[in-house]
């Protein structure tokens, strides 16, 4: 059972943005299963490595977006994400060093509490601003840092049949 769903509470309305949301759900919620169903430790922190890859591209993403939209916000949010990744980091290095299942369990709630967060918390307080200037101008024929083939491929059907 994953430990994230996904729900309209964390839809921004930028696809876009919530693309990569549900990848990071996706990617947390990989790392989760994988816990409870017994990987090895190597396959997993290759789970949560790709998570913090991803979180960097995510960044990259929402910041160009937020610059382009001229968000006033963007300095405190650029700093927001400095933090985010810093938390990210020592996560990971504690589940690395980890070798008790409550300990990670624990480091997957905190992901959970991580991401909700930061899409319930501050990228609502940009949604107004970029629906105000128009985001899907500013998105056609905007050429995104991530490339549709680093999604996965849970994530990509999903799009493609417009579940998502």
């Amino acid at each position: 059972m994953p430990i994230i769903a996904w729900t309209s509470q964390l839809n921004v309305g930028v696809k876009l943005l919530n693309n990569d949301h549900k990848q990071l759900v996706n990617l947390i919620n990989s790392l989760h299963d994988g816990l409870v169903t017994g990987h090895a430790k190597p396959e997993l922190q290759n789970t949560f490595e790709r998570l913090v890859s991803y979180t960097r591209i995510h960044h990259a993403n929402e910041e160009r977006l937020l610059a382009e939209a001229g968000f006033h916000g963007l300095p405190a949010h650029k700093r927001e994400h400095l933090q985010m990744l810093q938390q990210l980091l020592e996560l990971e290095i504690r589940f690395i060093n980890s070798t008790q299942l409550g300990v990670e369990m624990e480091i997957m709630q905190q992901l959970r509490v991580w991401l909700f967060k930061h899409i319930q918390g501050t990228d609502q307080q940009f949604t107004s601003h970029l629906k105000s200037v128009n985001v899907d101008a500013i998105l056609n024929g905007w050429r995104a840092p991530v490339e549709r083939q680093q999604l996965s491929p849970v994530v990509e059907a999903k799009i493609e049949q417009g579940v998502w």
